[in-house]
């Protein structure tokens, strides 16, 4: 978690809500006349550079790092690498508190609204130009808070589906593109090789079910008066659930945590031959995908009714601290980083990286760096570009989402081994409302 559990401040929930609510699309991306951040411009009136500090885990951010500091001269970036996950979080907020945190630092669009909560990120509104809006289009709305600009995208990550070509050739199975087709090749599958299976259902990231809950249309978080509504529990959420569900207690799809080595040997020897994520996954499917070279493809992900439309899994910003003095420059760097071709060439240098970053034209670039050799040379970036445009509006995130996906471990460890999604969404509900309401905001669910 990354609040503490003695922070009980009251907020009222009407400032808290235009804070913290964060509702895709719906807030727009126009903004510029919030009051904006503290720091001034990015040019040192004494003529020497401002010096910044940037935390973050993403691969190659040292070098991005270098990049910039050897091509600008009004802004010094000193790098320092930190972890990402409740950990990474935990050493941010507890800096910030202290007053020791960084100029600029790293943070997925899920966990944002936790920040800014609790006031440890600037309103940059003011600082973020047009041309960047224009430029980072529809990730623009996921830094939009309350009307207000609270960090600038990187990166956006429609849920796609990978899947071994040699596999469907060999069972005559059809790419699917919708939810029934899925079903059925699933099972069309299991009953041609036992021991085989489409896909794995994550056991350790509720994540990938949420965003799969998203595309379907739910609503997790909203408010209603002074209060937050949290409702996992929805027609469209039962439906996903009842969906996989039915999934896991037939065996057609397996359930290991993800990212982990029975994942890795699974894919290795065959026995999973599919995966749906983000477009940042394919880096990580390289390695784990050993010998199967041109075996593998990318498609959009199926769809309940044949209409385009995904969820988002991670993905994350360049948010200022409010200890930082000098959030111009900051804002500087955090733009060249997301739209700059350099910056974007030298992160991914080596294929390091497989993200969809937020500026169309850095795809490309992006494109160019990764080796899709195991894609046998399929673009697989343009197929993530044209899911990014079908990103679902109207999806919000809570205020303490890291707390309300801890809230849903015990349960979904136990899917395929007798647990039930539907009292995982139950328990993680209850307790998220009760958090919620420990933090010193009104909630109902």
């Amino acid at each position: 978690m990354t609040h503490s559990p003695n922070r009980r401040r009251r907020i009222s929930l009407a400032a808290c809500a235009a804070l913290t609510l964060v509702t895709v699309a719906a807030c727009g991306s126009s903004g510029g006349s919030g009051a904006g951040s503290t720091g001034g411009s990015a040019n040192a009136s004494s003529g020497q550079p401002v010096d910044i500090t940037f935390w973050t885990w993403t691969k190659n951010a040292d070098k991005v790092t270098q990049e910039f500091n050897a091509t600008h001269k009004d802004v010094h970036v000193t790098f320092v690498q930190t972890s990402n996950g409740p950990q990474g979080y935990a050493k941010d907020v507890a800096a910030i508190k202290a007053g020791n945190g960084p100029d600029l630092f790293n943070v997925e669009y899920a966990q944002l609204p936790n920040f800014v909560s609790q006031g440890l990120v600037q309103d940059v509104s003011s600082l973020v130009g047009g041309s960047t809006r224009s430029a980072l289009g529809n990730a623009m709305n996921l830094t939009t808070l309350g009307g207000k600009t609270w960090a600038v995208p990187f990166d956006i990550e429609p849920q796609v589906f990978y899947y071994r070509k040699d596999v469907f050739q060999k069972y005559h199975l059809t790419v699917p593109t919708t939810w029934d087709q899925f079903k059925t090749d699933a099972a069309a599958l299991k009953q041609a090789d036992p021991g085989v299976s489409l896909v794995n259902f994550p056991i350790d990231d509720p994540s990938v079910f949420a965003a799969f809950a998203w595309q379907a249309g739910a609503q997790w978080f909203g408010t209603t008066g002074d209060s937050w509504k949290v409702n996992f529990q929805d027609p469209a959420t039962l439906k996903v659930a009842s969906y996989w569900q039915g999934l896991l207690d037939s065996g057609e799809v397996s359930h290991v945590p993800s990212n982990s080595p029975a994942l890795t040997a699974a894919i290795g020897n065959g026995s999973v031959v599919g995966m749906i994520n983000g477009p940042y996954e394919a880096a990580y499917l390289q390695p784990m995908a050993t010998g199967q070279a041109s075996k593998w493809a990318e498609v959009p992900l199926p769809t309940w009714d044949g209409t385009p439309g995904v969820g988002t899994v991670g993905g994350s910003s360049y948010a200022v601290s409010k200890n930082s003095a000098h959030a111009a420059a900051a804002i500087e760097f955090a733009t060249w980083m997301s739209t700059n071709a350099d910056a974007v060439a030298t992160r991914d240098a080596g294929g390091a990286s497989s993200s969809l970053p937020a500026d169309p034209p850095m795809a490309d670039i992006a494109q160019k760096a990764f080796s899709s050799t195991l894609f046998g040379g399929q673009d697989i970036f343009a197929v993530d570009k044209q899911a990014a445009t079908t990103v679902k509006s109207g999806w919000t995130w809570g205020p303490l989402m890291l707390s309300t996906w801890s809230d849903f471990a015990d349960e979904w460890a136990k899917l395929g081994a007798g647990g039930s999604i539907t009292s995982a969404l139950q328990s993680a509900q209850s307790q998220t409302v009760s958090q919620i309401k420990a933090a010193g905001l009104n909630a109902q669910g």
